[in-house]
């Protein structure tokens, strides 16, 4: 069979070399064949484990052991070439992104291809091992998309009549143990079903290894489900931002020419781009509604959906109203959303939205003077100091009234740049036992410092609720842009002081 890519080739014998010496026989090579030995009654899953450790421990592990497990799927002997692919399973599952773009070349897909093709090894591999490697090379086009070349080899198998239909994925095969997980992944969030795979996994019993292989399957659903979501999020926010900045770049162009009238073409594209911007706005309400307990997450789709809302406002403005054009998201905007619209856009980032509180007041219908603060006594905490802006959190010393649990904050922000600082935003999440609101900021932008004058500041205040009285806990994000250069900075900031220190009742 023609190997799919010549660079690959060229690829395989530069490292040849390399792969010489990794695959020197050592701990893996005699824990592969321990694994694989068609004399074991059944499978040993310590000794499997051992291998993917062992792989993860060695820089060369996903090469050596890819090579060594070529050869044993290579096997006349069914067993040991079945024991070798749950091997592989294995290594799959635990031995993370190096091992999969390993196992993602060709260099080692034709070692599979091998095994299926009448030209080599197929005539006399039986067809269980066939069925086997088709049903885990057509798994991993749909775990692994983006290994393009497994998805590619397994077309070619299909286009060449190899492969006559995709395989069902039967529930009653033996897989390996999941690979580790972050901690906020659903393997490790749910103790108890993490627990009962554990004991499933060690049992001997059949039925409990079906058991696990369902667990693992269900579990892997949830994952992908969850992924399913961040993918939709993340490209709603990409069109929602790409969107945005072609109307704004149309507009603008409209605004150099003020007064003569907007060819038909270019009317026709503008009303084109408003319409798909029209049409993302219940999309990212639907994916809003999919996260809402990622602030951080949340914060970003809130700031695309406030750039589309203020582009599409600022369309209507200077075009006139279109038909089903009012905001109908139901997602909240950062306080200057009704701002004029300057030509060039800042991406404003708007305040995360509030929870319910059991306050006689919710944060959203909370408004703090900025004049009617008293400060306390305590020294404020530097959040960020750097190219020459410097961010300071300040405490009020009285609680909200209407709601104890509220506490009161205000940030400034200065500079000792000699070039203005301009676009800035500042964003806060807090965990999820509290709620932040933050109230707009007295402006967006610092001039050069000038040491024979006052020095500018901008100031914002932040409200802060936390009923459990739980310990504070802010993350930030502080966007600006300087000598035309965008920075995204972001913090966290744990070293409050204790709340009863700041004064008050």
């Amino acid at each position: 069979m023609d190997r799919p890519n010549a660079d690959e080739e060229e690829a395989a014998a530069a490292a040849a070399p390399a792969m010489a010496q990794a695959a020197a026989p050592g701990a893996l090579e005699r824990l592969l064949h321990k694994a694989t030995d068609p004399c074991n009654p059944e499978e040993n899953w310590e000794c499997i484990q051992k291998i993917s450790d062992q792989v993860n421990a060695d820089a060369n592990g996903p090469t050596t052991a890819l090579r060594l497990l070529e050869h044993k799927i290579q096997s006349p002997q069914e067993a040991e070439a079945l024991r070798a692919l749950n091997v592989l399973e294995m290594c799959v599952n635990n031995c993370g992104e190096n091992f999969h773009h390993e196992m993602g070349k060709f260099r080692f897909l034709n070692g599979l291809i091998k095994v299926l093709s009448p030209k080599y090894l197929g005539e006399w591999s039986t067809d269980r091992v066939k069925s086997r490697i088709v049903e885990v090379m057509f798994s991993w086009t749909v775990w692994f998309p983006q290994e393009v070349k497994i998805r590619d080899a397994y077309q070619m198998l299909k286009k060449q009549g190899i492969v006559k239909q995709d395989p069902k994925l039967v529930e009653d095969k033996v897989l390996p143990p999941p690979s580790p997980r972050p901690a906020s992944s659903i393997f490790d969030a749910d103790g108890e079903k993490s627990k009962l795979l554990t004991r499933l996994l060690k049992s001997k019993n059949p039925e409990d290894l079906q058991a696990a292989n369902k667990l693992i399957k269900a579990l892997m659903k949830e994952e992908q489900a969850k992924s399913a979501k961040v993918s939709r999020r993340m490209n709603a926010i990409k069109e929602a931002h790409s969107c945005a900045e072609a109307l704004e770049e149309m507009l603008s162009g409209c605004q150099a020419r003020e007064g003569a009238a907007i060819p038909k073409p270019a009317l026709e594209v503008l009303q084109g781009v408003f319409a798909k911007g029209e049409k993302l706005k219940p999309l990212m309400f639907r994916v809003a509604s999919e996260t809402v307990e990622d602030e951080e997450a949340l914060a970003e789709i809130l700031q695309a959906n406030d750039r589309l809302t203020q582009v599409l406002r600022l369309y209507e403005q200077r075009l006139g109203p279109s038909r089903d054009s009012a905001d109908t998201t139901g997602l909240p905007h950062s306080p200057a959303a009704g701002a004029p619209f300057p030509s060039v856009v800042p991406q404003v980032t708007p305040p995360l939205p509030s929870r319910r509180l059991p306050c006689s007041h919710s944060l959203a219908k909370l408004f703090i003077p900025l004049d009617s603060i008293m400060l306390s006594t305590i020294p404020p905490v530097t959040i960020y100091e750097r190219n020459g802006l410097k961010a300071m959190l300040h405490f009020a010393r009285d609680p909200v009234s209407s709601c104890p649990a509220t506490r009161v904050l205000v940030l400034s922000l200065l500079s000792t740049s000699p070039s203005p600082v301009q676009h800035i935003v500042f964003q806060a999440a807090v965990p999820k036992s509290m709620a932040i609101k933050l109230q707009p900021a007295t402006g967006s932008e610092l001039p050069a410092f000038n040491p024979l004058s006052a020095p500018a500041v901008i100031s914002q205040v932040l409200l802060l609720a936390n009923p459990d009285k739980a310990p504070l806990r802010l993350r930030y994000r502080l966007l600006f842009s300087q000598d035309d250069q965008a920075h995204s900075e972001v913090g966290e900031v744990t070293d409050f002081p204790h709340a009863d220190l700041w004064g008050g009742s």
